[in-house]
């Protein structure tokens, strides 16, 4: 019972390998909008939570206490950091371009 099992499995991953040529490779949808648009979205923001969470590191004090409680709510990314972080991200991916 065993061996038909394994041999059942050889002979199902032999064709589904050899059968995936015949397949046209996937490719993205998008229009030339999106395209350029998404990206800088994306890297603006993530520089928008790194400005949020590293901002009241780098200025401590009252910035760092009112931190505590961890950047989990909406109101941790209202500080300069994360205005800052937007910018630098999505000028960050116009210049690695």
């Amino acid at each position: 019972m065993r061996s038909r099992t394994l041999v059942a499995t050889l002979v199902l991953s032999a064709a589904l390998v050899g059968g995936s040529g015949a397949n046209a490779p996937a490719a993205a949808q998008t229009g030339p909008t999106i395209a350029s648009v998404l990206p800088v979205v994306l890297w603006a923001a993530t520089g928008t939570v790194i400005g949020a969470v590293v901002w009241p590191m780098i200025v401590g004090g009252g910035a760092a206490a009112a931190a505590a409680p961890g950047v989990m709510t909406a109101g941790s990314l209202l500080n300069t950091g994360a205005a800052v972080g937007t910018v630098v991200g999505g000028v960050g991916y116009l210049l690695t371009r």
